[in-house]
């Protein structure tokens, strides 16, 4: 099965440690964010993954090279300039669906699961979606009419976010717009034309590291318990 696993940004929320190394190949006690994801991904059957790639390109290819030492097949797209986090995928040919993956998130989603209910759902793309309160750091005003009857003093509201885990059937690979593209620009697409696009409620963990508190709480849960995150390695390896 295929994947692709975006890995072009310059993660700027993240210096200066992104001054040095591209935002995936930051380490979580030890093990870079990318490599996580890859031996996740090659353990459930994702032998053909793809990374697109831009800022210290050479960094994560001289890392991971082949990919044959993580039980995958590894392949790049370069991006010359931005393609937004979608325009890449143009240049694949896609026959089956498609789990594309950001590459700096931890997460102990199962990516199988995750393909079989796109299938299930006969959606056109699907995507994770994981609650996630915001905190609002004004009193909200509740109205009726002209009146004010309540204020909430800085409430927690719930919300279900998007946590960058897609699957897109070849119908909605085709909806990536020449040029810088990105996968919201595909979801509104879609939804304009009034075709399927689905959610997948996910509760367990997963960590945008987009952030330095991101980072760090993500180095802790990790260093805590590998075993979550990490496939067991074969026998006799």
């Amino acid at each position: 099965m295929k994947a692709v696993i975006m890995a072009g940004g310059r993660g700027l929320r993240l210096r200066p440690l992104t001054d040095v190394l591209p935002k995936p190949l930051l380490p979580l006690d030890g093990v870079p964010m990318v490599e996580i994801l890859i031996r996740q991904l090659a353990a459930e059957g994702f032998d053909d993954i793809v990374l697109t790639v831009g800022y210290r390109a050479d960094l994560l290819r001289t890392y991971l090279g082949n990919g044959e030492r993580f039980g995958a097949r590894i392949g790049y797209i370069h991006e010359i300039e931005p393609q937004g986090t979608a325009g890449s995928l143009r240049q694949l040919t896609c026959r089956e669906p498609l789990l594309v993956v950001n590459g700096d998130i931890l997460t102990t989603a199962r990516f199988r699961e995750i393909v079989a209910k796109h299938r299930e759902y006969g959606a056109e793309l699907t995507l994770v979606s994981y609650r996630s309160d915001i905190a609002v750091d004004f009193g909200v005003l509740r109205t009726k009419g002209r009146r004010v009857v309540r204020v909430d003093e800085k409430p927690t509201l719930p919300a279900l976010v998007n946590t960058g885990i897609y699957v897109l059937s070849p119908s909605a690979a085709a909806c990536i717009s020449n040029g810088p593209c990105d996968m919201t620009d595909v979801i509104g697409r879609l939804l304009a034309e009034q075709r399927q696009v689905c959610h997948f409620p996910f509760d367990g963990v997963w960590i945008d590291i987009g952030r330095m508190d991101d980072f760090y709480r993500a180095q802790r849960l990790f260093a805590a318990d590998r075993g979550r995150f990490l496939p067991p390695p074969e026998k006799g390896a």
